[in-house]
């Protein structure tokens, strides 16, 4: 058997196949790229969010200790309160030292009496 005609056909096949190779290598190289690119990119934004949901979590607990905290703390109308509490214990000194200084002229007066009267003697 001969296969002196077929040699055209077996030729353009073997180039046909050649170039089909050629072309699907550069097809798919790009695609090979960006898989491995969108793979490396994945793997970062998995790092990164999970850098963050950790940094969340963080802050998660400070604002409940925070919250915890200001539990604790006079609200508006408790600091009224307060505030005239201590107005009226600044009344009270203010009263208390009236009658100190009352006592304080009448024991002043006292000495002043019990001294004069031990000279006149």
């Amino acid at each position: 058997m001969d296969i002196t005609p077929l040699m055209p056909w077996l030729v353009a096949i073997s180039t046909i196949l050649s170039l089909g190779t050629t072309v699907f290598t550069l097809v798919t190289s790009g695609a090979k790229k960006t898989a491995t690119d969108l793979s490396t990119h994945k793997k970062e934004t998995g790092e990164r969010y999970a850098e963050l949901e950790k940094t969340l979590d963080g802050h998660g607990a400070r604002i409940q200790s925070i919250e915890s905290e200001m539990k604790h703390l006079p609200d508006a109308t408790a600091f009224m309160d307060l505030r005239l509490a201590v107005s009226e214990i600044k009344g009270d000194a203010g009263k208390q030292a009236e009658v100190v200084n009352g006592i304080a002229r009448t024991v002043h007066r006292m000495e002043n009496f019990l001294l004069s009267g031990s000279k006149s003697e």
